[in-house]
């Protein structure tokens, strides 16, 4: 944590060690110092950091082991693209499947004479982000989406490029059928809510200083940041959050990102689709 953790030079480490260490004072063994990882994991005042232990221990779960519903798609006019992006976790086999499928979702619904697009973003609760950049690559565009930002301050760059999520130019996720629009660079609504969260937080970001694009709804869960993932000595897992996201301009999140158009629920869509068809009449 003193190593890695993202906010490290917020905390006074020495009174963090010597309070962690007394709440493991009465401890015979790892799992008994479980507590005081608990207690560590309080002290950091981070949402996303968690911990596995051999028993589990109280964290804040992102993606719980009852998995959320998908939400399901909204009707639009013929004039609006739509595509929404969920989350995503599974093998290697579904993602793949995921990737193909969001892709010819958008290559179904892509047409000459459409306005613009709405990605829907909203119950994204986070998973794998590398399926979801290559889902929405054809909209995103190619080029550097966005960062993410360790407590070194070394910048890791997030690219689409033609069917490949890249990081720092290695490929994190990629489809061999890769779609491209008709239309390249259009108009873009992005859709948020609360559940919005890690991941899905990710793909926002990755809109966020987009030319033609506004967001709609409501901030969003407030995890905009990466995990590494540690291995200690009896099989436990600690999930640190190591990195903030940032956007192509460099500007930093790690908190909830508020909508351009704050929303209640039932006015996104239709306050989305206006939008789009005034910027569509504004820019041509």
């Amino acid at each position: 944590m003193q190593a890695n953790f993202i906010h490290r030079a917020t905390i006074d480490w020495v009174a963090f060690k010597r309070n962690m260490l007394a709440q493991a004072s009465g401890a015979k063994t790892i799992e008994q110092a479980y507590p005081a990882v608990e207690f560590a994991l309080v002290a950091l005042g981070d949402k996303h950091t968690q911990f596995y232990g051999a028993r589990p221990v109280k964290g804040p779960e992102l993606l719980p082991a009852k998995q959320p519903p998908l939400y399901p798609d909204e009707p639009v006019a013929e004039d609006i693209g739509y595509i929404r992006i969920p989350w995503v976790v599974g093998s290697q086999e579904k993602l793949a499947e995921y990737m193909t499928q969001v892709q010819a979702h958008i290559k179904a619904r892509d047409k000459p004479a459409l306005k613009g697009w709405i990605v829907d973003l909203r119950g994204n609760m986070g998973g794998n982000m590398w399926p979801m950049l290559v889902g929405a690559g054809p909209i995103l565009g190619e080029d550097t989406l966005g960062y993410c930002i360790d407590a070194n301050d070394t910048k890791t760059a997030w690219r689409y490029e033609k069917g490949k999520a890249l990081s720092d130019g290695d490929i994190e996720a990629e489809t061999a059928n890769y779609y491209t629009l008709v239309s390249a660079n259009p108009i873009v609504a992005v859709l948020t809510d609360t559940l919005t969260a890690s991941s899905g937080e990710a793909v926002a970001v990755c809109f966020k200083a987009r030319k033609h694009t506004r967001s709609f709804g409501s901030g969003t869960c407030g995890v905009s940041t990466g995990r590494g993932r540690f291995y200690l000595s009896d099989g436990s897992v600690l999930l640190l959050t190591t990195a903030v996201f940032a956007d192509r301009r460099l500007i930093r999140y790690g908190h909830s990102l508020a909508p351009d158009e704050p929303l209640r629920p039932a006015e996104v869509v239709p306050r989305a689709i206006r939008w789009i068809r005034e910027e569509y009449t504004a820019k041509n």
